[in-house]
């Protein structure tokens, strides 16, 4: 562990001693001035690295410290700036860079705001759009965004560039080496009485390696609500158009979910999510959908065995019992298998099997809660029996230990 990763460690110990959020208002023109930040620390082990016999055990510590300054200048105006330096992988190689830095401004009409700088996205269950919190690193975007927001209506209207390179910032679904890239659109929500909708309309844009880029659209919606008995349902689907290289786009994705509160404290779910894939590259069509920014490690498993949200079909059962009013017992289990049997894994980094579609079973179990205040505390053990779709597979565990506070 180097020096880098011991500071963060000793900091993590002494934080929750002192750990408040600081604010501080002015009597020079400015209305409030915060000052605050975030610190985690992270040890995981993965038994193999990957669920293959020929894989070796890899132990993992990583953590990130941010910082952040918010400044109302006025009713209409503030503006926020945060740092962060992240540590990954046993301590080895730092990552510094401006998280975010934005301008917002509210005075242009009613209910309407103008965010131009870098900043975090995320939206509706954040299939498409997300931020991406359990990275250390994250995800940010250069660029600008229009929101108007009613009592029964929101609406936000963007267009950015994907923070990438040199930043760090973590984005598993655009092709190495692309430029140009770009992404855009609109999202909309309405609250409906019984039910809410999301609609949304997303452009991305990559110029990719060479002349094969991808120029496509996604477009979909959520329709969720509650009816008797706290029974609670999300149905998100969506296709895409345009074009993926050479090929156009026809790609697909369907999540269902429905959970129940059971008893005081105890939720059972189930749900099914399902990304198309390409069984016939030679047709001129992509039959595959090419996930945007999602947030796979909250959806298809712990483990992150699959993070890209395409050819993969996920069945899912849910529960979490609260332990008292802090500590939270969470239990998943996935069953996995390939959308169109003759496609690519959706990993690949894995060898396909012809003929089998069985990628495996996933079981997640985890606690979390706060240890203090401002303190948070989230660990965890999966276990991932791989399926025969998968050569010369073997069954993978993996446990971590997150440690985060605020101040």
């Amino acid at each position: 562990m180097n020096r880098n990763l011991t500071l963060l460690a000793a900091l993590l110990c002494v934080a929750p001693l002192t750990a408040q959020q600081t604010v501080v208002t002015t009597k020079s023109g400015l209305d409030k001035v915060e000052l605050g930040g975030n610190l985690r620390f992270r040890a995981e082990d993965r038994n193999p690295s990957l669920p293959l016999a020929s894989a070796s055990a890899v132990s993992n510590y990583s953590g990130h410290a941010r910082l952040h300054v918010a400044v109302d200048a006025s009713k209409n105006l503030g503006a926020f700036i945060e740092f962060q330096k992240v540590i990954n992988s046993q301590g080895t190689g730092s990552v510094d860079s401006l998280r975010a830095a934005w301008l917002n401004w509210s005075g242009l009409l009613d209910d309407t705001n103008v965010k131009v700088g870098r900043f975090q996205m995320k939206y509706g269950n954040q299939r498409m759009v997300s931020d991406l919190g359990w990275s250390n690193t994250g995800r940010a975007w250069d660029g600008a965004v229009i929101s108007h927001k009613t009592e029964n209506y929101n609406a936000d209207i963007f267009w950015t560039e994907p923070v990438l390179g040199a930043e760090g910032f973590s984005f598993p679904g655009i092709t190495a080496g692309a430029t140009g890239v770009a992404f855009g659109g609109t999202y909309m929500e309405f609250a409906a009485g019984m039910f809410d909708i999301d609609v949304y309309g997303l452009i991305r844009r990559e110029q990719g390696i060479g002349t094969a880029g991808v120029r496509d659209l996604t477009f979909g919606g959520i329709i969720e609500g509650a009816i008797d008995g706290g029974v609670t349902y999300s149905i998100e689907a969506a296709i895409q158009q345009g074009e993926h290289g050479a090929l156009d786009a026809a790609g697909n994705a369907l999540a269902l979910r429905v959970d129940w509160e059971a008893a005081q404290g105890i939720s059972l779910g189930l749900g099914f999510e399902q990304a198309s894939g390409d069984g016939n590259p030679t047709d001129g069509d992509d039959d595959a959908f090419m996930p945007l920014f999602d947030f796979a490690h909250a959806y298809h498993g712990t483990q992150d065995v699959f993070l890209t949200w395409t050819n993969l079909q996920d069945i899912v059962f849910r529960s979490s019992y609260m332990l008292d009013s802090n500590w939270k017992l969470m239990g998943d289990v996935h069953l996995l298998t390939l959308a169109d049997g003759d496609g690519a894994l959706p990993n690949a980094a894995l060898t396909r099997v012809a003929g089998q579609d069985d990628l495996g079973m996933e079981f997640d179990l985890a606690i979390k809660g706060n240890m203090a205040k401002n303190t948070n505390l989230w660990a965890g053990v999966s276990l991932f029996q791989a399926g025969d779709a998968i050569a010369l597979n073997d069954d993978q565990v993996w446990a971590f230990v997150n440690l985060e506070f605020w101040f």
